[in-house]
């Protein structure tokens, strides 16, 4: 792991800590060392151009989660050269950290960002460009969010052409929900393959046609849970 430089003053941290939802009031104990762990980034769009941003440690633990605005390039470059420059203090879990918005941001549509192995060093990547980069380049990273949230919410201006494409998830709604047996999941997953899929649909302007959609993944999850739960 790269060494982390950790010369920053105690009035930026304190400000750039005023962006985080995990407070140290909150702190927890992870059950085992983290010291040496690369942050990664789990970023979380709404249809109402809102950003979450996860700074994850492992599946476990983050030590990020502030909510911002897609426009709001300042402090979503900000957010990402504090995180790669300085150790972070505080260590959590999702769930507590979001809180009441836990379910609402888990239906935001998301994508990631790590680091990986690039010309002999480890660089982040982002697949939404394709392109690496260095831990100096918070403006790239914000620019990434615009950029997914545009290239994603274009795809479903395709979709609304017509109401067909909702008459076709109100139909694959209903076969999902055709049968409760535990083998069901896997006769299904073609079909909740191409689901999973289309999840630019998360962002679709229309209220209507985001709610069919989630409720499609959910009973996509409620087959899954039941297969799980028959094969333990």
């Amino acid at each position: 792991m790269e060494e982390r430089n950790l010369n920053i003053t105690s009035n930026d941290r304190e400000k750039m800590e005023q962006l985080n939802q995990i407070q140290q009031i909150n702190r927890v104990t992870p059950n085992y060392n983290l010291d040496n762990t690369e942050i990664s980034f789990a970023i979380y769009v709404s249809p109402e151009q809102e950003a979450c941003i996860i700074g994850k440690l492992d599946n476990n633990y983050i030590c990020w989660c502030s909510i911002t605005t897609i426009t709001d390039y300042e402090n979503k470059a900000a957010i990402f050269d504090y995180l790669v420059k300085c150790k972070p203090e505080t260590i959590f879990n999702e769930p507590e950290a979001l809180g009441g918005r836990y379910r609402e941001v888990m239906n935001w549509h998301k994508f990631y960002i790590e680091k990986k192995f690039y010309q002999n060093k480890h660089k982040y990547y982002s697949p939404i460009s394709g392109a690496f980069f260095d831990n100096d380049n918070g403006q790239f990273f914000a620019g990434e969010i615009r950029t997914f949230f545009d290239n994603e919410l274009s795809k479903c201006k395709y979709r609304l052409i017509d109401d067909s494409y909702i008459v076709i998830l109100k139909k694959y709604q209903a076969i999902l929900t055709k049968q409760s047996d535990d083998g069901y999941y896997c006769t299904l997953k073609p079909l909740i393959s191409l689901l999973e899929d289309e999840s630019y649909l998360k962002l679709c302007p229309v209220a209507e046609f985001r709610r069919l959609y989630l409720e499609c993944l959910k009973e996509c999850a409620n087959l899954y849970n039941r297969y799980m739960t028959a094969v333990r």
